[in-house]
């Protein structure tokens, strides 16, 4: 939500410090509705940095360009706005001008943030409110595109979660596990196993991320990703083979748990 959040930060930053003008629209004393859409969304990252501030018709094509997508109505006929989402009243290819308006949903009970005449800048009203006063003109509402997690982050998650378990005395060094579970060999077997699965099953939901921000992410950090993706599953695969630690070798959890299955004679 981070560009979300920028978006609408440059909106309240201007609220009620800048007058409403669709002639002097391009700032920094004076916007109209659609150029503090605009500017809002170019500022945030939103929309490419060398879109033109255009106007309330043009940003229909402007924000799916950039791969927002409309908010389909419900059974009901309501269309679930939510914060961050983007409305633009009138027909598209007619609401140029005064014939269309446009702003943010600034949090999930359908307050709406936008450059007005009526309060001559920017405010926070009631969308339902301002669209009847206005007529109920037709609705269209845009949501932006899914923002996942960046390289870097996933990389930090699962190497920390990774490192969680490989930097465990007892997944290190097996022999402790003994000392640490007591010399019942029940105990022991129970301990490991629940020990193993707590702590492979963390693993496994770093690698999950992992797999779905390869697939959900877009299209330049697939290539940074999949190299994650490698590293992690040779980390991965050391979990399972002996490990060597300061030139000494120690059992990884995989030896462990074969010895004392077959001490067990469970197989």
């Amino acid at each position: 939500m981070a560009k979300i959040d920028a978006a609408l930060n440059w909106m309240y930053q201007r609220k009620g410090k800048v007058t409403y003008s669709m002639i002097s629209r391009w700032g920094p004393s004076s916007y109209d509705c659609s150029s503090a859409v605009y500017f809002a969304l170019k500022y945030a990252g939103m929309l490419p940095a060398n879109t033109a501030i255009g106007n309330t018709d043009s940003l229909f094509g402007s924000l799916e360009r950039a791969g927002w997508t409309q908010v389909r109505a419900d059974a009901r006929g309501n269309i679930p706005a939510r914060r961050g989402d983007v409305f633009i009243w009138g027909i598209r290819g007619a609401s140029g001008n005064e014939k269309g308006h446009t702003g943010f949903f600034c949090d999930d009970s359908d307050n709406i943030i936008h450059c007005n005449s009526g309060h001559n800048g920017i405010t926070v009203n009631p969308h339902d409110a301002i669209w009847e006063i206005n007529g109920c003109p037709p609705v269209t509402i845009y949501r932006p595109p899914a923002e996942g997690p960046s390289a870097d982050e996933v990389y930090r998650d699962t190497r920390r979660a990774v490192d969680d378990v490989l930097n465990t005395q007892f997944v290190r060094q097996g022999d402790l596990a003994r000392k640490k579970f007591g010399n019942d060999r029940n105990a022991t077997y129970r301990g490991v196993i629940e020990f193993s699965d707590e702590n492979f099953q963390q693993v496994q939901k770093r690698l999950d991320d992992v797999d779905r921000t390869l697939h959900s992410t877009q299209a330049e950090q697939t290539s940074s990703l999949r190299q994650i993706e490698q590293k992690v599953n040779g980390t991965w695969d050391g979990i399972f083979v002996t490990s060597t630690s300061g030139g000494e070798k120690h059992p990884g959890i995989l030896p462990l748990l074969e010895k004392i299955v077959h001490e067990e004679g469970v197989v």
